[in-house]
């Protein structure tokens, strides 16, 4: 495959942020999970999420080799200090950003750190997704909304694969799931939809509506089966043949998506956000 086949956009950052970089992160127009739990199951999950932060963005992002991590595309401004913290606890440590690829359409990028991870990394699900498949949202929005050390997770359930949903890309072909023991918040864009522990989807939107007791109960994500060649073409992952096909498309507009109301959440709490049940 020649370089010409893929369009592509790098951005330069200046220097690594630092601990002192921290109040970037309330200026944060990126979207956290809210009355969910910390971030639990295999090292794997747990050790590859990356807590993103490019000029004044915060966002989410996941490690799918040593050197790179994959979230979303609008987390990447045009230039800023830019840095990663790998791992699902803020006594992790920000380490410079080399570079990031942008996807030429759809909201994903590749980010690159520099020195290679010593956390671990998650393959992609290996099947295209299909509804009623149930898997796991993780997010460090929880962090830049309310201030909590450790990541947060909860219950995605897909629906459906979706074009035309009302947004700024209507062309945009996203898996739509609803959100269970948590809800999305700020800063949990471009985190992973991990299915039997592996990458099935990054996000890319969530509900935000006039009723906000309804806010962030649907997600919608990016399927990376249906981009496995532009990731593995430039990550150098291997990455087996996706099997089965993509679900049927369905219109979001002429079929509108079903906002539920939020289910009570289960875990601990206090003063209504989350500590975790691990």
């Amino acid at each position: 495959m020649s370089s010409a086949s893929f369009t592509t956009k790098a951005l330069s950052v200046l220097a690594a942020l630092t601990v002192a970089s921290a109040p970037l992160v309330a200026a944060s127009p990126a979207h956290a999970l809210a009355n969910a739990r910390n971030v639990t199951g295999s090292s794997t999950t747990s050790d590859s999420i990356v807590r993103l932060h490019i000029g004044n963005t915060a966002c989410t992002g996941t490690m799918i080799t040593p050197t790179w991590a994959i979230t979303a595309r609008h987390c990447i401004p045009e230039g800023g200090i830019a840095g990663a913290a790998i791992g699902s606890s803020t006594l992790s440590q920000f380490q410079q950003v080399s570079q990031a690829i942008l996807h030429p359409t759809a909201d994903l990028a590749l980010v690159e750190l520099p020195n290679q991870a010593s956390s671990n990394t998650v393959d992609l699900y290996g099947a295209h997704v299909q509804p009623g498949e149930n898997g796991q949202a993780a997010g460090w929005g929880g962090y830049s909304a309310f201030g909590q050390n450790v990541a947060q997770q909860a219950d995605v359930q897909i629906q459906r694969r979706v074009v035309n949903v009302p947004s700024p890309d209507r062309t945009a072909v996203l898996l739509e799931g609803t959100v269970s023991n948590g809800r999305l918040v700020r800063g949990d864009s471009g985190g992973p939809l991990y299915i039997n522990g592996q990458l099935a989807g990054v996000l890319s939107m969530s509900t935000d509506v006039e009723n906000d007791a309804l806010d962030g109960t649907v997600g919608w994500y990016i399927p990376v089966a249906e981009h496995a060649e532009w990731i593995a073409y430039y990550t150098g992952k291997h990455i087996a043949p996706i099997a089965g096909a993509p679900a049927e498309l369905v219109d979001a507009t002429a079929n509108p998506t079903f906002i539920p109301a939020p289910q009570p959440f289960t875990g601990s709490s206090i003063g209504g956000w989350a500590l975790g049940s691990s």
